[in-house]
C-alpha cells in the first residue's frame, strides 16, 4: 500500500505533462482539419470549379506581391489551383471518415 500511493502520484503527474506537452499540438490538429472542412463545405455550396479558381487566383496575387518574375504566371497559377483542389478533396475525404465513424459509433452501421 505504501508504495502504490508513490507510484499513482507519479503516474497522475506524467499523464498531467502530457497532457500539457501534447494539448498545443493537439488543438493545432484540430484547428487545421477544421479549417479544411470549412474550405470544403464552402467549395461544395459554391461549386467547386469555382471556388478553386477564385481561390487559386487569390494566391497567384500574393505570390505575385511578393516578387517572382511574371513570366512564371502559369505555373504559379497551376501550383495555386493543384493546392487548393488538394485542400478541398482532404477536406472532404475528413468529413466522409468523421461521419462514418459517427454512423458506425451511434448507429453500428459498417460493423
Amino acid at each position: 500500500m505504501n508504495l502504490l500511493l508513490p507510484v499513482l502520484r507519479f503516474l497522475v503527474a506524467l499523464l498531467i505533462v502530457l497532457i500539457r506537452l501534447l494539448l498545443p499540438v493537439l488543438l493545432l490538429g484540430v484547428r487545421t482539419l477544421g479549417g479544411l472542412v470549412s474550405m470544403s463545405f464552402a467549395a461544395t455550396v459554391n461549386g467547386p470549379t469555382e471556388f478553386i479558381d477564385r481561390l487559386a487566383a487569390e494566391w497567384t496575387q500574393r505570390f505575385i506581391e511578393l516578387g517572382p518574375p511574371i513570366d512564371r504566371l502559369d505555373q504559379i497559377f497551376s501550383f495555386c489551383r493543384l493546392t487548393a483542389l488538394s485542400m478541398i478533396v482532404l477536406g472532404w475525404l475528413i468529413s466522409v471518415l468523421f461521419t462514418v465513424e459517427i454512423l458506425r459509433v451511434v448507429f453500428g452501421f459498417f460493423i
